[in-house]
């Protein structure tokens, strides 16, 4: 066969290529945290800030606080509740107070399977020491989360179940697994036989049914076993210090705030983002009947902690609507002067996101994401307490990819350049 017609690259060379292909998008996956960042991160010089103080109503009857700062907390974050933006306002709180986040290798700890000690890294620096707080998306397991950060305060956030269903189905595009991308209401078509479709998609299926029980460590097995789910509500209820409400944002964090011991402007943000419509479906009362039947789990959880949240409210005594209307007015005057109301970021086709008009240090911090933030605290601790264990054998990943690429190379430039054995193909004693 001439030079011409021989095939440049053989079977066996492709089968290497791949693996060496394989190799770095492992590496490379493994060391990028998944934040979709450029992979670098630079730590921001951290002081012990005491942040200005807003003196509430309620505290100009006594200047001295009668309780400390709680700095052991987990919150137990659930999908498509205002979640992010608590964990911004919380992640702030400690970022700037040098304390220790229990992170891991990216921003959500774990989805598919409970949470365990072993999904965050071990650093150096801190030998036995436990960490003080954990606020990235895992999936509740108390005793696992105990062993990370003891005798902490515990605090999660609901929201109405057809409202979360409607944004976690838009949001994660679920229809598109579904194959319900031509319909002009994917939603409501699901909803019309929600088992024909459940499970059938892969991504994210879990939060297509009682995804907040789900978060919360219950499983979709027992979904219509009534027991097992007042037996789940019993349990949270009893384990869980604080449960916030997406529908009354501002009011969950006046709860917060007080249960804590933070000031008003420990609480102050500024929303990480709002759906596009694009990504957002109508909800007839008929669609919402369908989902309350369907996530009747959800719907038992909503109902029981909506009724213990207005039981707490009512607790805070006659200072709380003072403290409020205080709280909304110092945040709305954040807003105005951080915030350029005639911008957008549209970087995100299925999100909204705020633009600030002025690079204050304090607007920045206000709007910083979640992930962002999650980033700095890693890059932190790293620079605290050294590099975690489990960094070593991600390294060796990538130079495990890098040397089968090397290989690779080296084999195809021998294959490709290697002489042939038969010098005319019309010589046919060869064979």
């Amino acid at each position: 066969m001439s030079q011409a017609m021989r095939p440049v690259l053989s079977i066996k060379s492709v089968v290497i290529l791949t693996l060496c292909v394989s190799g770095l998008l492992v590496g490379r996956t493994l060391m990028n945290h998944k934040e979709g960042s450029s992979g670098i991160v630079h730590v921001e010089q951290q002081q012990q800030l005491p942040p200005v103080r807003h003196t509430g109503p309620a505290e100009k009857k006594a200047e001295t606080r009668a309780c400390s700062p709680k700095t052991k907390l987990v919150f137990l974050k659930t999908h498509k509740t205002g979640s992010t933006t608590l964990a911004s306002v919380i992640e702030r709180y400690g970022y700037y107070r040098n304390l220790t986040f229990a992170v891991g290798l990216s921003h959500v700890l774990s989805f598919e399977r409970r949470f365990d000690r072993r999904d965050v890294f071990r650093f150096p620096g801190m030998a036995e020491q436990h960490f003080d707080i954990l606020t990235n998306h895992a999936r509740y397991h108390r005793a696992e989360m105990e062993a990370v950060v003891p005798n902490a305060t515990y605090i999660t956030i609901l929201r109405r179940p057809e409202d979360q269903l409607e944004s976690s189905f838009g949001y994660f595009e679920m229809y598109r697994g579904m194959g319900l991308t031509k319909e002009s209401n994917p939603l409501e078509t699901f909803m019309d036989d929600p088992v024909k479709y459940f499970k059938k998609h892969i991504y994210m299926w879990q939060l297509s049914r009682n995804g907040l029980l789900y978060d919360l460590g219950f499983d979709h097995e027992f979904d219509e076993n009534s027991g097992k789910i007042a037996q789940k509500i019993t349990e949270i209820d009893k384990e869980f210090d604080l449960v916030l409400l997406t529908e009354y944002f501002d009011e969950s964090l006046i709860l917060m705030r007080k249960l804590l011991c933070w000031e008003f402007d420990d609480i102050l943000y500024l929303s990480n983002g709002a759906r596009s419509p694009s990504h957002r479906f109508e909800l007839t009362d008929s669609l919402r009947g369908k989902i309350r039947e369907w996530s009747h789990g959800d719907v038992l959880l909503y109902e029981h902690f909506n009724k213990t949240f207005w039981n707490k409210v009512a607790q805070y005594g006659p200072d709380f609507k003072k403290d409020l209307d205080y709280f909304v007015k110092l945040r709305q005057d954040m807003f105005d002067n951080c915030i350029d109301a005639g911008k957008v970021n549209k970087g995100d086709k299925r999100v909204f996101k705020l633009t600030l008009k002025n690079s204050s240090k304090k607007c920045e911090r206000l709007l910083r994401s979640d992930t962002t933030y999650t980033s700095k605290i890693r890059m932190s601790m790293i620079h605290r307490y050294g590099v975690p264990y489990c960094f070593y054998s991600y390294a060796a990943a990538i130079l495990l990819g890098v040397v089968i690429c090397l290989y690779t190379v080296v084999k195809c430039f021998r294959l490709c350049n290697k002489p042939s054995h038969y010098s005319d193909p019309r010589d046919l004693s060869q064979f």
